[in-house]
């Protein structure tokens, strides 16, 4: 059948248009950054798979964590859509760049508590007088170990756009208190790092957990800077037995506190209990191992992880279940003994 000259323009130009929304389509990006309310007053950020806690309230923003450095304005704009109030402080729980990454932007879009609203509301009409507030940009909250971290691995070329802590600590606790409520930065053994801390918000029943407590995986121990297997065990079972309560009695409904790890869901005291038993058994395995005097790769022939691989192991990637095992063997091996794992209390 011949086709008329209005059906020929319409045969020849809808495959153009079908092309051109394809395309469209295909060059439309995700949202770069996930957003969960957990509480009133608490938000999990999620940006390319790494957690961020955010704390809001009438004083300000408290931010836990600042994600690669590649996505710090997304942060920030989805932290500018949640509240209001500037950032207050930035917590850092390690040195990584999923951790610190995002420090400059967040911070340097922040005000210190040393800065109220007033002189906030006078600077929006006189440029000099924000200027001289330039100087009072949120603080960056870490141990004193973190920045002797950033400091070696910008020297080595590593540059992580990320500014350096400006309140460290090197003490059990860093505590203060803001928007009504307690919030305690807490040193962890040698875990992931000789730096880990965690976070937790009093008031709002949450602990930002950073990379002691993967969800998704097991945990990355970094040999290098002093991470280590009892610490990482140590360090889960501070958490678990000191800061996570649980929901029992059940009758309460209280539902317990949350969890915020560094990647995955937002979890429970059961699921660090269960990561906690994971550590020990595959520990124990490769102790046991270690005292027939097998070495690295018959250990690794081993599969001391075995039971486990399906839920946190990974045979790719940057982390694969042979770098854990081989991670627990190096941190035995190098003298630091597997003591009893506590009890849950």
């Amino acid at each position: 059948m011949a086709l008329n000259s209005r059906q020929w323009v319409w045969a020849a130009v809808t495959p153009l248009l079908l092309c051109g929304a394809i395309r469209a389509w295909a060059a439309e990006p995700a949202p770069a950054v996930g957003v969960l309310q957990m509480r009133p007053d608490f938000y999990m950020l999620t940006v390319e798979g790494t957690n961020i806690g955010v704390e809001t309230g009438q004083e300000g923003v408290i931010v836990v964590d600042t994600g690669p450095p590649q996505d710090a304005q997304a942060v920030l704009g989805e932290i500018k859509k949640i509240s209001v109030a500037p950032i207050r402080y930035v917590i850092d729980t390690s040195a990584d760049p999923k951790f610190a990454g995002g420090n400059a932007v967040l911070s340097d879009a922040g005000l210190s508590l040393e800065v109220g609203w007033a002189p906030l509301l006078q600077a929006a009409n006189h440029i000099r007088d924000i200027r001289a507030l330039d100087s009072k940009r949120a603080p960056i909250i870490a141990r004193l170990g973190v920045v002797a971290q950033l400091v070696g691995s910008q020297a080595q070329g590593n540059t992580l756009g990320a500014s350096l802590p400006t309140d460290t600590f090197t003490r059990a606790e860093f505590n203060f208190r803001v928007n009504g409520q307690a919030i305690q930065v807490v040193s962890m053994p040698p875990a992931h790092s000789q730096s880990d801390s965690v976070v937790l918000f009093r008031g709002s029943d949450v602990v930002v957990t950073g990379a002691i407590f993967d969800d998704t995986r097991f945990p990355v121990i970094d040999l290098a800077h002093g991470g280590g297997i009892n610490g990482e065990i140590d360090a889960v079972n501070q958490v678990m037995n000191t800061l996570v309560v649980g929901d029992v009695p059940v009758v309460s409904n209280s539902g317990g506190t949350w969890i915020v790890p560094v990647h995955g869901p937002v979890c429970d005291q059961v699921d660090l209990l269960t990561y906690r038993d994971m550590l020990v058994a595959v520990r124990s395995r490769v102790q046991a191992l270690i005292e027939r005097g097998k070495s690295l790769s018959q250990v690794q022939s081993a599969d001391p992880a075995q039971g486990y691989e399906t839920r946190y192991g990974s045979d790719t990637g940057s982390w694969t279940t042979r770098d854990f095992v081989a991670a627990v063997y190096m941190s035995l091996k190098t003298g630091k003994h597997a003591q009893p794992a506590g009890g849950r209390s």
